[in-house]
This record gives C-alpha cells, structure tokens and sequence, in this order.
C-alpha cells in the first residue's frame, strides 16, 4: 500500500467577518497517496477553495494535524518564506483566477514562470512549447493573453503549472471555463501525469470528470465525506457546464 503524501486529521479553519465567525473546515481528516486522483464535490460556500488553499500551504488551519510530503505544516516551526520555497519546489497550484501576466503572450507567461524555477533559457523554451502544444495552444502562443478567451486563458495557465514539473497539483474548477473536447483532453493529460507519480487534488462541480477520479469526496458544512461516484451524478452540487 502507497504510503500518503497528504495527510490532514481533523483540521477546523474559521474566519471572522466583524463580529461572526464562520466555521468553514469542521474537523476534516484526509488522505492521499502518490499518484492519485482526488476529486472533490460540493455547493459553493462549502469550504472547497479554503480545503485547497490547506493543502497547497496558502493558508494554515486554526488547529489539527497538516503533513504534505512528511513536512509538518505547522505555524509555529515554520515560516511563510520557509512555505514559499516549499511550493515553489514541489506544488502547482490551479486556481479559478488565471493569474496570468496580461502584458505577456501565452508562451511567455509560462516560459518565464520557468526561468525562475531555475531551467535554463533553452529548457524553459522547449518545455513551454511542448505543454502549450499539447493543451491545443498551437495557435495561440505567441499572443497577448488579455485577447484570449477565457478557456484559452485557463489553458494557459494548467500549462503553466502543468510544466513546472511539481509532485502534488492542487485545482480549483480547471474545468470550469472549458467546453467538452478540452476539458477531456485536460483530464487525459493529468490522467497521465498521475500514471508517473503526480498527484492531483481537484475541487470541481463538473461530473464530466467524474471518470478520471480515483477518490471522491463530497465537502458539505465543513465537514468532508468519501462517497461513491454515482452519489456525484445524482447529488445537487454536480455541474451540467459544457
């Protein structure tokens, strides 16, 4: 049995808005191995974006136990630029906003995204091209990404992260923006990554996906449950976007 290399045990998060706090994250325990295909499900306003940003060491929970990659994430033994290495070396991050640089082509933003990972000029353009190429960004990689679609823009930036090489991808909504034929090709592209040993923790409402997941959970008032496939497809959080 593959040993996880996410593990979350009971973990609550909260937030204060004025005088309320708001319990997002309810005692979540999870675990993932190497390799696989986590999807996870639930309304909007459950907590997924804030599970997310947990994993990927954007924020930290308010207690309970956080280890990605035998690393302890705990606020008390280390420090944000102690963080910051830390994804910039193993975890790519997908959000909904593209955080694309909109002065720069396609290639550009993922070429330079690249040069400073630390590849050289020549492998940071070769592996540009090659992912852009494959997520059917031909076309457009030498334009401004401020006159891309939406989906393009998206691609984009799965390109980016797609090439940083990292072992752990943490999505929100990559699919969101995409129509079928991409959001296929998407998740044949990261099916593949997973066979070579890249993870991927994906929050989605889209149940076109549902296939490539090896895991499932639903996240619903903050508390987190494993589930089967056929209760995505029949629940009121699966998405109908084509």
């Amino acid at each position: 049995m593959r040993l996880p290399i996410i593990k979350l045990n009971d973990v609550h998060k909260s937030y204060h808005y004025g005088d309320r706090r708001i319990e997002v994250l309810k005692g979540v325990r999870l675990r993932v191995a190497p390799g696989e295909v986590v999807g996870i499900f639930g309304p909007s306003g459950s907590g997924k974006s804030t599970l997310l940003h947990i994993i990927s060491t954007l924020d930290l929970a308010d207690s309970g136990y956080v280890e990605v990659l035998e690393r302890v994430i705990d606020p008390e033994r280390v420090s944000e630029d102690e963080l910051a290495i830390f994804r910039r070396k193993h975890i790519a991050i997908i959000f909904q906003s593209h955080n694309l640089f909109p002065e720069m082509t396609a290639y550009e933003n993922v070429y330079f995204s690249l040069l400073m990972r630390g590849l050289s000029p020549r492998r940071a353009g070769a592996r540009a091209r090659e992912t852009l190429k494959s997520l059917g960004l031909s076309a457009q990689m030498n334009k401004n990404v401020q006159y891309l679609s939406g989906g393009e823009r998206q691609r984009v930036a799965v390109a980016r992260a797609i090439a940083m090489g990292a072992e752990i991808y943490v999505c929100d909504e990559p699919t969101g923006e995409l129509d079928r034929e991409n959001a296929i090709n998407l998740m044949e592209i990261l099916v593949d990554l997973a066979k070579e040993g890249k993870t991927f923790v994906i929050a989605t409402h889209d149940d076109r996906l549902l296939p490539y997941f090896d895991t499932v959970y639903r996240l619903e008032d903050g508390i987190l449950h494993k589930i089967e496939k056929k209760e995505v497809k029949h629940g009121k959080d699966a998405g109908t976007s084509e």
